[in-house]
C-alpha cells in the first residue's frame, strides 16, 4: 500500500510538472516605470495567457475598461511598489484597461488583446470502469503536437497527460481514481472540451 501511495503521488507531482511547463506564457506589465504609463502599453497574448502587472512606483490601479467606466472584470486596487496583479484571460477579445488614479487626467491607459484558441479539441471517449478503478479517455485535436491535459471539470483537479499517439489522436488510461464524472481535456495551445464520463 505505500509503494501505491508513493506511485500516486509522484504520478501527481509528474503531472503537475508537465501542467506548469506547458506553453500558457506570463507577461509581465510594469506599472508607472519612467512615469505615468503601463509598459508595454498593449499586449498581444492567446487564451489562457495571464498578464502580470508589476508595481514600479507607488499609487497606481489596474482596472479594467476606460477612464472612468471600469467594467468590472479586474480590479486590482491602489498598489505600491512591489506590488504584483495577476489577471488569466479565458476568452478571445480586446481588453482596455487604465490606472483610476491617472487614466482621465494623464492618459494612464492600456489594452490586452486576447487571440481565441488555435487548436480545436474533441473528447471521443471517456469511459469509467468500476470494477477496476480506471478511466480512459481518448481525445483529437486539431493541432497533432498539442499537450492535453485532462482534469475533473468541477474542482479543476488534474487526472493526468493524454499520450500523443500521431495523427492528432491522443488517450490515456487512469488507474486507481475516483470516477471523476464529467472530465475537461485541455490544449496547451488553448483549446479544450468538456464530457459526462460513462461507468459501467
Amino acid at each position: 500500500m505505500k509503494n501505491y501511495i508513493r506511485f500516486a503521488f509522484a504520478l501527481c507531482v509528474v503531472s503537475l510538472l508537465s501542467l506548469a511547463t506547458m506553453s500558457a506564457n506570463t507577461i509581465q506589465v510594469q506599472v508607472g516605470a519612467g512615469g505615468l504609463k503601463f509598459t508595454p502599453q498593449d499586449v498581444t497574448i492567446n487564451v489562457g495567457d495571464t498578464v502580470q502587472w508589476v508595481w514600479e512606483a507607488n499609487d497606481h490601479t489596474t482596472t479594467s475598461g476606460t477612464p472612468g467606466h471600469p467594467d468590472g472584470i479586474w480590479d486590482s486596487g491602489i498598489q505600491n511598489l512591489g506590488f504584483t496583479f495577476s489577471q488569466t484571460f479565458t476568452t478571445a477579445g480586446t481588453f482596455a484597461y487604465y490606472c483610476t488614479v491617472h487614466g482621465l487626467c494623464c492618459g494612464m491607459i492600456g489594452s490586452v488583446t486576447v487571440n481565441a484558441a488555435i487548436d480545436t479539441v474533441v473528447i471521443t471517449r471517456a469511459q469509467y470502469l468500476i470494477s477496476s478503478s480506471q478511466l480512459t479517455v481518448q481525445a483529437t485535436d486539431s493541432n497533432d503536437t498539442a499537450t492535453l491535459t485532462v482534469s475533473q471539470t468541477r474542482t479543476g483537479t488534474i487526472i493526468g497527460t493524454l499520450i500523443n499517439k500521431g495523427g492528432g489522436n491522443y488517450s490515456g488510461k487512469f488507474t486507481g481514481i475516483t470516477n471523476p464524472q464529467n472530465i475537461t481535456v485541455t490544449s496547451n495551445f488553448g483549446g479544450s472540451a468538456s464530457a459526462r464520463v460513462r461507468a459501467r
